[in-house]
C-alpha cells in the first residue's frame, strides 16, 4: 500500500512503539513523503523539530477547530490525560470531530497509552518495537498486534527494527523499510553519560594504571 492510499480520507492513524524506537523518525518520514505528493494543510503538536509550512497547536480547543487538514500529535499523553476516566467523554467527542471536520489525525503513543476506548477509534496502525505486556488486555490494539504471526512476534516483544515498521491497514499487515532522517534526530548529538575508558595500561601485577 502506498502512502497516498493511506492518507485518502478522514481517519485516525496511530504510530505505536516503545520509548526510543524511532517513532518520531517515522512521523517525519510520512510528512516528507506526503510533501513529495502535493500540498496539504499540516498542524502539529509535540514535534521537537520545526517543520516548514506547518502550524503548531497547543490545546484541545485549537485541535477541535481544525478542518480539511492532516494533524500530527507526537506527545499525545501531554495533550490528553488518557489515564483520567473523567476525560474519556471529552476525548471521544474530539475524535468524533476528526471525521466531521474532514481531517486525518496521526497520533504517536506508547503501548500502555492505548486504552480500550481510544483503541476502538483508531483505523490503522504503524507498529514499531513493542513490549507486548504493555498493551491493555482486551484492547483492540492488543488484539491486532497479537494476531500477527510473523517472525518478529515473540512471547514478550514485537521485535521490529528501527529502520522498519509493521503497518496494519485494518485488514492486512505489511512491513515497510523506513530510512533514517538525521536532520530530524535531536538525540544524535547527545553526549555520553558514561564515557568509556579507551587508554588503559596494565602493569605486570595486573593493576590498571589510568
Amino acid at each position: 500500500m502506498k502512502i497516498r492510499e493511506i492518507f485518502d480520507r478522514p481517519k485516525v492513524i496511530c504510530i505505536v512503539g516503545d520509548v526510543n524506537e524511532a517513532k518520531s523518525n517515522l512521523l517525519y518520514y510520512l510528512i516528507k513523503e506526503l510533501r513529495n505528493i502535493g500540498e496539504f494543510n499540516l498542524y502539529t503538536y509535540g514535534l521537537r523539530v520545526e517543520v516548514s509550512k506547518s502550524k503548531k497547536i497547543y490545546s484541545v480547543n485549537e485541535l477541535e477547530r481544525i478542518k480539511n487538514s492532516i494533524i500530527i500529535l507526537d506527545e499525545v499523553m501531554t495533550l490528553w490525560d488518557l489515564d483520567n476516566r473523567m476525560a474519556k467523554k471529552q476525548i471521544e467527542s474530539t475524535l468524533r470531530l476528526i471525521n466531521h471536520n474532514n481531517n486525518i489525525l496521526v497520533i504517536c503513543a506508547l503501548p500502555e497509552n492505548l486504552k480500550k476506548f481510544i483503541s476502538g477509534k483508531i483505523n490503522q496502525y504503524f507498529f514499531k518495537k513493542c513490549t507486548l505486556s504493555d498493551f491493555i488486555n482486551g484492547s483492540r490494539s492488543s488484539v491486532i498486534v497479537k494476531n500477527y504471526k510473523g517472525m518478529e512476534l515473540g512471547t514478550s516483544i514485537l521485535n521490529i527494527d528501527k529502520g522498519e515498521t509493521l503497518f496494519f491497514d485494518g485488514l492486512h499487515y505489511n512491513k515497510w523499510d523506513i530510512p533514517y532522517l538525521p536532520e530530524f534526530d535531536i538525540k544524535k548529538n547527545n553526549i555520553e553519560i558514561v564515557n568509556e575508558n579507551v587508554n588503559e595500561n596494565v602493569n605486570n601485577k595486573g593493576d590498571y594504571i589510568n
